[in-house]
């Protein structure tokens, strides 16, 4: 006995709605199995770098408020949980090779305590020499006054204490990571210090 045109369509669309329906449940599980929650990632490698317990940064305005950035801009703070002056920024800074690139900058008590690669694509040997502990040394230790107006980028031996020396050869990720520094710089001191530039 041969079944109707109707029953045919239903049987299909049938199959097809368990077929949907198998696939979605699969693909939820597989979600749940390798789901990486971003900002618990990015607040483990803050607090790795830092090297203790971080929050988020937290102020009535925000993080990002009334503060503009010249070829840099700030992704996020944390502050230390053990209180104290201590910041971790996530920044970033244009002008690299390929786009922009990503920093992890430490400010404790109005100085730059230390500098990390967050994520970058610079040329392997040249361009990633700009993100090396070496090349960031430069920018450590630099007390962020009210007057300090972010650091220079020349090319040679530098003559004054806020100029940082490019590196032969990778003078686009030299700016990139002047730039991220820079943004690190302008957000501590209108943020934390209130100074309006």
């Amino acid at each position: 006995m041969r079944k109707s045109l109707g029953y045919e369509i239903f049987m299909t669309a049938l199959v097809l709605v368990v077929i949907a329906g198998v696939a979605g449940a699969l693909l939820g599980f597989v979600n749940s199995v390798t789901y990486v929650d971003e900002s618990k990632l990015l607040t483990e490698k803050a607090e790795s770098f830092f090297g203790g317990k971080l929050d988020p940064y937290s102020s009535p305005e925000g993080f990002m408020a009334e503060t503009t950035y010249d070829h840099g801009d700030v992704i996020d703070v944390f502050q230390s949980q053990k209180g104290g002056e201590s910041y971790v920024l996530i920044v970033e800074g244009e002008g690299a090779y390929k786009g922009t690139l990503r920093l992890l900058v430490c400010i404790t008590n109005g100085r730059i305590e230390k500098i990390a690669k967050y994520e970058a694509n610079e040329t392997p040997g040249l361009g990633s020499k700009a993100l090396e502990e070496s090349y960031f040394k430069q920018y450590c230790g630099k007390v962020i006054t009210p007057d300090f107006k972010g650091f220079a980028l020349v090319k040679g031996e530098t003559h004054a204490p806020d100029e940082v020396s490019a590196v032969s050869g990778a003078s686009k990720s030299s700016t990139a990571v002047t730039n991220a520094v820079n943004a690190a710089v302008k957000w501590y001191q209108s943020r934390i210090k209130g100074v309006a530039r």
